[in-house]
């Protein structure tokens, strides 16, 4: 039986951010919203499908992230978890820039290190020490339950997310904010030239 390869656009910051005052604000400031393509990626659906993937080399799963693809499975908005980690940190730089501890320099700089951070985190690239990915106990539990029926293949998981128009993101409306850090470009490939069939680049 083949794996599932059907995906959701996965958000990095999660909407609940967006609900505290303070967060909102210092976002909006630097031109981050909650639907702004910049801050999701794409993830497999069934849990089976990452389990399958991670069983592949650290070099397929490094092709698939350099495209927009996360190494782990869909979650939504399900786990309050980094929600929990992120306002905090969001806080802590609304008050220094209110303060004056930051500048409007430093706190672009703070914001954009806190989202790419994140989205390492979303994306599967952040490992502890025996090498696993660090992710919520929602997605550990998914993962550890799933039961892959097959090898992940490359070329089949391309061919679904081609085929199917139910798979292809909505075209964003929101106008995206460029990051101050120029992200790393990711070399031609396989799921580069799937990012490129829905209109994501892959630098």
């Amino acid at each position: 039986m083949d794996l599932n390869y059907d995906f959701e656009m996965q958000s990095i910051f999660p909407k609940a951010v967006w609900l505290v005052p303070e967060c909102k604000e210092l976002l909006d400031g630097q031109g981050i919203a909650h639907n702004m393509k910049g801050n999701y990626v794409a993830a497999f659906i069934d849990p089976a499908t990452a389990v399958a993937l991670w069983r592949e080399s650290s070099e397929l799963r490094s092709t698939i992230i350099k495209a927009d693809w996360s190494a782990l499975p869909y979650e939504g908005e399900a786990d309050a978890g980094k929600a929990h980690f992120l306002i905090p940190k969001l806080m802590e730089i609304h008050a220094k820039a209110a303060s004056g501890a930051y500048g409007a320099e430093a706190v672009r700089y703070a914001v954009y290190d806190l989202l790419l951070f994140t989205r390492k985190l979303t994306m599967g690239e952040i490992l502890d020490a025996n090498g696993k990915p660090t992710c919520s106990d929602l997605t550990r539990q998914r993962m550890s339950n799933a039961r892959p029926a097959s090898k992940f293949d490359a070329n089949k998981a391309v061919m679904a997310m081609a085929s199917d128009p139910r798979n292809h993101p909505a075209r964003e409306t929101t106008t995206v904010q460029a990051s101050p850090a120029k992200p790393t470009e990711a070399g031609p490939g396989l799921f580069g030239r799937a990012a490129r069939i829905f209109g994501r680049k892959t630098n």
